[in-house]
């Protein structure tokens, strides 16, 4: 009798299931390279290793060094497609559209007034954010390399199209994505890698910000707080732009001074008095005084958050650290003046409304903050597919960096 288990088991064996995928994340206080499989039509995810390193520097040097260390434990590492998601200090990704008016109307537009009207676009919205991204950065202008750009959507008269060749139009307006990025870095990621399996390089606070807005029905703004150890940066997408507002010095290191501070212990003490607070231990007194002294601090979170924002909206707290359990209370949400809708973007959260099955080989760790990691495999996944636009995209692209 034919042994069904048994052939499975064999089909199994035969069928290769290598990883695909490269991801290098750099966020604020960590290094993370992930090497995995991901089906991105069905949204699978296994991550088979990773590398997790703490980091106290955002310095293009001492970065290519420590992921230089991590590549040559990575057999055949040519073999993957790369992702980089990068620290605000080190990319900037800014979605937003140009409007141009097209000198002749009535003619239809052709390959080659599509390719003139695509390097506008881009160099038109290259040339107005190189000064914002340059100071935002902190690097000069020439410092600045626009590392990749994506056309999201055309639209013809205000009309949306999937692809504009044959229409006649007096204004076409192209909705697009580009990413700036330290030059010293990318060049070293660069020689590192080869090019060209470097697919997506993007800031990853607002890929994330992107992806939680693509699963939204929401038409307010959103906003984003990624909270690290030393700050907090702030994310906003509405009307159509989506891109990072600024930071402030505030993150998990102010509670844990607060709790220091007040009970005149050290630091490694404080993180265990919180844990305690947040697993319900210790006397009704204590914990009064403790979600006291922790609401201090949240409240001057939450002012920090409205002093970058000048609307109100949904609001996602995105903590790079163990939050305690008042960050995410009623007493917490009622410290802002402004009328947001306070969500906590926790792991379960993220995989309901991104799609994802994440599964993990025994060789890998625990991830950290899955949200960064899958936001860039979820916006791989929703990239148009118009590959004539693409290949003049990339083109120009390719001709800005010469």
């Amino acid at each position: 009798m034919l042994d069904l288990k048994f052939l499975k088991g064999i089909l199994d064996r035969l069928t290769v299931r290598k990883p695909n995928f490269l991801v290098i994340e750099i966020v604020n206080h960590y290094l993370q390279i992930t090497e995995l499989k991901a089906d991105l039509v069905s949204r699978n995810i296994t991550v088979y290793k990773n590398w997790i390193k703490e980091i106290d520097k955002l310095e293009s040097d001492y970065l290519l060094r420590e992921i230089k260390k991590i590549l040559k434990k990575i057999p055949k590492r040519s073999d993957f497609e790369v992702i980089l998601n990068l620290d605000f200090n080190l990319a900037t990704t800014i979605y937003s559209s140009v409007s141009l008016v097209r000198p002749k109307p009535k003619e239809i537009i052709d390959e080659a007034d599509l390719d003139n009207l695509v390097s506008q676009a881009i160099w038109r919205f290259f040339d107005k954010q190189r000064p914002k991204t340059a100071k935002k950065m902190s690097i000069e202008e020439i410092d600045v390399l626009l590392s990749d750009v994506r056309i999201r959507g055309i639209k013809v008269d205000g009309h949306k199209v999937v692809n504009p060749l044959g229409f006649k139009a007096k204004s076409v307006e192209i909705y697009l994505s580009e990413t700036y990025a330290v030059r010293d870095f990318v060049k070293g990621i660069r020689e590192i890698l080869p090019t060209n399996k470097i697919i997506f390089i993007s800031e990853a606070g607002t890929t994330l910000l992107h992806a939680l807005l693509k699963n939204t029905s929401e038409k307010e703004p959103i906003f984003l707080a990624n909270l690290f150890p030393d700050r907090t940066a702030v994310f906003q997408a509405s009307a159509g732009h989506l891109n990072y507002l600024d930071n402030f010095k505030w993150g998990g290191n102010s509670l844990v001074d607060n709790i220091k501070e007040n009970f005149k212990i050290d630091h490694a003490v404080a993180h265990s008095v919180i844990d305690t607070y947040n697993k319900n231990g210790g006397s009704p007194h204590f914990t009064k005084r403790m979600e006291n002294l922790l609401m201090e601090e949240c409240q001057v979170l939450a002012n920090g958050i409205e002093s970058v924002t000048s609307e109100s909206g949904n609001l996602y707290i995105n903590p790079y650290f163990n939050p305690p359990t008042c960050l995410i209370s009623d007493r917490f949400k009622s410290k802002f003046s402004k009328n947001y809708n306070v969500q906590l973007l926790s792991t379960d959260l993220v995989m309901k409304n991104f799609g994802f099955t994440l599964q993990f080989k025994k060789s890998a760790n625990k991830l950290k903050n899955p949200a960064t990691l899958l936001s860039v495999l979820l916006e791989l996944s929703m990239m148009p597919k118009n590959e004539k636009i693409s290949y003049l995209a990339n083109r120009r692209v390719r001709w800005l960096l010469s």
